[in-house]
């Protein structure tokens, strides 16, 4: 494991004064503070120059980010070339003038991402991850700033600010807070804010944009769900198979994650626009582009939840007392129809051909189309055969994988 970065515990003045005048910060891991290995092997670019060292520290991040990311020697050795190109950039003119914003972006994404393996260091005490997590962060965000404060039209820093903030929040803020926490000092809903601020489709780097996106949108669940974990863990441990529903968790409006939850819907909806955007700027060819369009297409089934459930609850609830209008029924089953169709039409554009689990997909929200159409029409009856065609097709091609999904399928 990477030792700690020398001078964590430097005094907050001295770390300014070098970060304002560019010099590298006590806090930012040394390459005697971060082994790496003798030798890495870096995949460049057909074009790139091999004594282009910018060139090789990019492929050095690209290898990372496209592997498992499970090899912490490269995070360190990312840091270790930066570290020296600093120190070069001192002493040659020349050097310094190669030093752009990829090249702060670059360092600033390598000590975000040691904050994971930190988190995790299980020789560490508690104390001593949460310190070097925030020590990290702290660093990675200094170096993100300071190379916008000398390329502030950088929308590649900008974006990588926004990753830093997504990541930051749930790894060290929320992942300390239980349901009864209360801390007024931790405003999470700036930090949330601040982070879609400096958000925007970077179509130079999908795959990161991406990546930051789908940072968010797991953020976004771990707020709506935060507090059931207990609940989600004894629904596991029960014997009770009935016991399906999970208890709700009403946050005290002091407890920082509050403010979050209310705001939901609007972020939700934020999500769902950028994602829109980031599909519109994509290529069909492109590897990610099945993964976005399945993305979004979950976001309006999530969206089509709460119209359908209203609608269903009218339509079909015995209790004469929890009826409401046939306006109200209507209203609700034409928003949730609207959505599930919108959904339908990416997540047929997320279909592979060598993966049945996406046709299931497709399958499952075309049930949940046949259940918002009016009962016994044409068009529903349609939207099912349809739906047992798919799944019929997708358990055929998966050796009867998908045997209990269409058993229940038919026998409903």
């Amino acid at each position: 494991m990477a030792k700690r970065p020398l001078g964590l515990g430097k005094q907050n003045r001295e770390k300014k004064r070098k970060v304002e005048t560019g010099e590298k910060t006590d806090d930012e891991p040394s390459r005697e503070s971060t082994p790496a290995r003798s030798q890495m092997s870096v995949e460049l670019d057909d074009d790139a120059d091999l004594d282009d060292e910018l060139a090789q520290l990019k492929g050095l991040w690209s290898k990372y980010f496209h592997s498992d990311r499970d090899d912490e020697y490269v995070l360190n050795g990312i840091v270790h070339e930066c570290d020296r190109l600093l120190r070069l950039s001192e002493e040659n003119e020349e050097v310094k003038k190669t030093l752009n914003d990829v090249f702060h972006g670059i360092y600033a994404l390598a000590l975000s991402e040691l904050t994971i393996f930190k988190a995790g260091d299980e020789e560490a005490t508690q104390e001593k991850r949460r310190e070097d997590v925030s020590s990290f962060f702290d660093s990675a965000i200094e170096r993100v700033e300071l190379g916008l404060s000398r390329f502030p039209d950088s929308q590649f820093l900008k974006l990588i600010l926004s990753k830093i903030i997504f990541q930051r929040i749930p790894l060290e803020h929320i992942s300390t807070l239980d349901s009864k926490s209360k801390d007024g000092k931790l405003n999470l809903v700036e930090q949330f804010e601040r982070g879609k601020e400096h958000f925007s489709v970077y179509e130079n780097d999908t795959e990161l944009t991406y990546e930051i996106l789908q940072m968010m949108n797991d953020l976004l669940d771990i707020i709506e769900n935060f507090g059931r974990e207990q609940s989600i863990q004894e629904g596991i441990d029960s014997d009770n198979e009935e016991e399906e529903e999970l208890i709700d968790i009403e946050l005290e409006p002091e407890h920082p994650v509050y403010p979050l939850q209310q705001s939901l819907e609007e972020n939700y909806e934020w999500l769902r626009e950028h994602f829109g955007k980031l599909f519109d700027a994509m290529n069909t060819d492109m590897e990610i582009y099945p993964s976005v369009a399945n993305t979004i297409g979950e976001l309006y089934l999530k969206k089509a939840e709460e119209p359908s459930k209203i609608f269903l609850g009218l339509q079909y609830d015995d209790d004469s007392t929890a009826k409401a209008s046939d306006k109200e029924a209507k209203a609700a089953q034409k928003t949730a129809l609207t959505h599930t169709k919108k959904a339908l039409q990416y997540l047929e554009k997320a279909k592979l051909e060598d993966d049945p689990d996406t046709w299931v997909q497709v399958a499952e929200a075309y049930i949940d189309l046949g259940n918002l159409l009016d009962n016994e029409s044409v068009e529903q009856e349609k939207a099912y055969k349809t739906a047992e065609e798919i799944l019929s097709k997708a358990n055929k091609a998966s050796h009867g994988k998908f045997q209990d999904v269409l058993d229940n399928f038919l026998k409903n």
